[in-house]
């Protein structure tokens, strides 16, 4: 019997039968939960595949909203030369334009120390140039005024006017002490200018020479300096130079070309040394060589055989003399 047909049979019942009611009541709503919890036990077991489903959506969509939300590449730090209005707006970009702008920024300090250590260097060359200029222009004030000097010198009063007119030569001998002492501290001062001018010329040659040196690398590095001068210092020796004056005068291109001339020696001195071994090897080797044992070794009238067929041939030019000469020396 179904819930329904209790149902019914309740409804046409007495309304005296109210227990024969309430016991259909009872088991149609009795059935009815068995069908609500059947129908719920199929609809859970059909609903794994879909959560689960759904739970690994979840999970994919969670992984990828991850992946988004993390950046190409990693923020940097703004450039150091920005200012701080600068560094706010480069903050506020996006992480590949960070990497753009700061790119930029490196390139373009770079160009600005590369212009400014040229400029630099311009200007030392400059101020160089117009010192030495300078020094130069001294020094030949100095000899100038040297030469006008020496023209310029006063002239002693003839001896013999002493014995015409001894109290005029008196007047006149009075006369070229004074100027002569006038033309002494004049001269004096006129060496002093030399000896200035030459000394700032050789301060200001030093100085570019020092510059100069700085330039080639193995004098600028200290751990190599030394062993630098050293071997221009022995080339000089070996080439009989003056090392004193050398080290006194020569021009950085003149040092840098003896260090040179010696790294030159000593690996042509090293060459020629492993050369002579090799050869002396060469030599104890073909001294160690032994004739093969039991070989046939020339008689000495063989050898006179062989000679004089030769002979033969270079005296009478033939061609048989030739071939005699040939056959005899084994061909």
């Amino acid at each position: 019997m179904t819930a329904h047909s209790d149902l019914q049979e309740a409804a046409d019942s007495p309304v005296d039968d109210m227990d024969s009611a309430a016991a259909a009541i009872s088991r149609f709503y009795d059935e009815a939960g068995d069908i609500d919890d059947r129908e719920q036990s199929d609809d859970n077991n059909e609903q794994p595949e879909a959560e689960s489903q759904s739970d690994d959506d979840d999970l994919d969509v969670t992984g990828e909203d991850a992946q988004d939300d993390e950046p190409e590449t990693p923020a940097i730090d703004a450039p150091a030369s920005l200012t701080a209005e600068e560094k706010a707006a480069f903050a506020a970009l996006d992480p590949k334009s960070q990497r753009y702008v700061a790119d930029l920024e490196a390139r373009r300090a770079t160009q600005v120390q590369t212009a400014t250590t040229k400029a630099a260097e311009a200007q030392r060359n400059a101020e160089a140039s117009a010192a030495r200029a300078d020094a130069e222009a001294q020094a030949r004030f100095a000899q100038q005024l040297k030469a006008f000097g020496d023209k310029m010198a006063p002239q002693m009063p003839d001896d013999r006017l002493a014995d015409v007119d001894p109290v005029a030569f008196n007047r006149q001998y009075a006369q070229y002490q004074i100027a002569k002492a006038q033309h002494d501290e004049f001269m004096q001062q006129v060496q002093e200018i030399g000896a200035e001018a030459d000394n700032s010329l050789s301060e200001t040659e030093m100085a570019q020479r020092g510059r100069e040196l700085m330039a080639i690398p193995e004098f600028q590095n200290e751990e190599t300096r030394d062993a630098f001068l050293t071997r221009a210092e022995t080339a000089a020796k070996v080439l009989g130079l003056d090392v004193g004056h050398v080290a006194r005068n020569a021009t950085a291109k003149e040092i840098k070309a003896l260090s040179d001339i010696q790294v030159w020696k000593e690996e042509s001195d090293k060459y020629r040394a492993a050369l002579s071994r090799q050869m002396q090897r060469v030599r104890e080797g073909k001294k160690a060589t032994t004739a093969k044992p039991n070989a046939a070794q020339p008689s000495s009238s063989e050898g006179r055989g062989v000679k004089d067929a030769k002979q033969r041939a270079r005296q009478t030019g033939s061609v048989d003399d030739a071939a005699r000469a040939l056959r005899a020396a084994g061909f």
